[in-house]
């Protein structure tokens, strides 16, 4: 069923040759939080620099459902992290339910040393298969701002279609940008 019990097991799953990823836990989080402190990955992220705790609180919950989840209380969220064959810290990404029954919203992070190498595309490919296959998801989204082309074909690549574009939507340095949503449902993912 899609590495799921690989994932319960929080084994590493391969991504690339060097890469691998698994469920977001507790012991990540001192590296999650840096990766939200660099500005090269935080420029296309509203929310984005900001207060450790800002992120610990957010985050920690999800990694807490986790390890309950690997200790047999409840499903995984799929929030994963993404390691190198060093266990360096490479990324990580999101397929988090939103307030409607079905609909899941995709999100990726990629430390600068791995960006513009296919991971943020090869997760997003693994969390939309999951979505649908394993979730039972019928429709994914996500968004990115209007000048984040990088982020705007990995949405693509992974079969989304734009379905909305918000002009002067996200404060950016020096005014707003625009927003970009994108989306896939299952009868196109099928």
């Amino acid at each position: 069923m899609l590495q799921r019990q690989q994932l319960l097991k929080n084994q590493p799953i391969p991504l690339t040759e060097t890469l691998s990823f698994k469920l977001l836990c507790p012991e990540d989080m001192d590296e999650l939080i840096q990766l939200y402190q660099d500005p090269d990955v935080t420029e296309y992220l509203w929310f984005a620099p900001a207060p450790d705790e800002f992120f610990h609180s957010y985050f920690m919950p999800l990694a807490l459902k986790n390890r309950a989840a690997l200790k047999g209380d409840g499903e995984p969220l799929p929030v994963v992290v993404i390691r190198d064959e060093n266990d360096q810290f490479a990324g990580m990404a999101t397929l988090l339910p939103v307030a409607i029954a079905g609909i899941f919203e995709l999100g990726y992070q990629v430390a600068p040393a791995y960006q513009g190498q296919g991971i943020a595309t090869r997760i997003s490919r693994w969390l939309v298969a999951y979505g649908f296959e394993v979730l039972q998801a019928h429709k994914i989204t996500a968004d990115c701002y209007g000048n984040n082309r990088a982020s705007e074909r990995v949405m693509q690549k992974v079969g989304m279609i734009k379905e909305g574009h918000q002009v002067g939507f996200y404060p950016f340095p020096g005014g707003f940008d625009d927003r970009l949503h994108y989306g896939i449902c299952y009868s196109a993912f099928n």
